[in-house]
């Protein structure tokens, strides 16, 4: 059957982020897909959850509190499953975040800016350097990359998680074409959508209205949005797609430039 191609059984998968919103949904499609999985976030209460969830499918998990940031965090957990996994089938970077590096170009420096690089993509590019063994040993091993489309949108104080974005889809093209044929890597491209980060969105009507109305399809994405483009791309249904970019963001990336950015760059009151 069609659908088959989009089961995991017999996969590990790991995620980082995965305490809540994206990540936490991610993990619970993976695992209702027949994968176990490794989850990897700052804070132990949101992963034990999660982990609870993932469990209750039938599935195992593995829970490592740290911060991606932390080399030596990730390369112990890291380490850690070589010990106990023969193989890692799937690694879905997510963690991501503004970090220091929101605000304008007067208050950001250099050492802020590179605080949200390392979050966004420094991070990304050394667990998949430290996880390449484990993805190695895979016959059909896959990376997703969580990216944004504010890496080719435009807007005030967003300099630093922009590039970093544009950096993490270029990146993803680059090792898609290094890891060929044997591992697959693609990334993913939300645009607004409804998780705890964005509650300052949903939490102000006015805001809310704002946003939705340069997304065409009328209103925000869900973290299942996000979650079943990362099962298509994390399971055999991509078996014939590398290096790609999938904007799911209502239809935002099909608008004419200008019609986004009358809204992002309307002057403030």
């Amino acid at each position: 059957m069609l659908t088959d191609f989009f089961r995991l059984d017999g996969k590990t998968a790991l995620i980082t982020g995965a305490g809540k919103g994206i990540g936490a949904r991610i993990a619970t499609a993976f695992a209702e897909m027949g994968a176990d999985l490794v989850l990897l976030a700052r804070t132990e209460s949101d992963l034990k959850q999660v982990a609870t969830d993932v469990r209750a499918q039938g599935r195992k998990a593995h829970v490592f509190p740290c911060d991606i940031t932390d080399e030596a965090a990730i390369a112990g957990a890291i380490s850690s499953l070589k010990g106990d996994l023969p193989q890692l089938d799937i690694l879905v970077n997510n963690a991501g975040s503004p970090g220091k590096g929101y605000g304008s170009l007067a208050k950001v420096n250099k050492q802020r800016f590179e605080h949200t690089l390392d979050i966004n993509l420094s991070a990304a590019y050394g667990l998949i350097h430290e996880a390449l063994p484990l993805l190695h040993a895979s016959p059909d091993a896959a990376i997703v990359n969580i990216s944004s489309a504010m890496s080719w949108m435009v807007d005030r104080h967003m300099a630093a998680y922009a590039a970093a974005k544009a950096g993490l889809d270029q990146m993803t093209r680059v090792l898609a074409y290094e890891l060929a044929p044997k591992i697959r890597v693609n990334g993913i491209a939300p645009g607004a959508i409804e998780t705890p980060a964005t509650a300052f969105i949903t939490e102000d009507p006015a805001q809310l209205e704002a946003t939705v109305r340069w997304i065409p399809q009328g209103r925000l994405g869900q973290p299942t949005d996000i979650a079943l483009a990362a099962l298509y791309l994390a399971s055999s249904a991509s078996s014939f797609i590398s290096g790609k970019i999938l904007e799911v963001d209502g239809g935002m990336a099909a608008l004419p430039g200008s019609a986004i950015q009358s809204q992002l760059l309307k002057p403030k009151a």
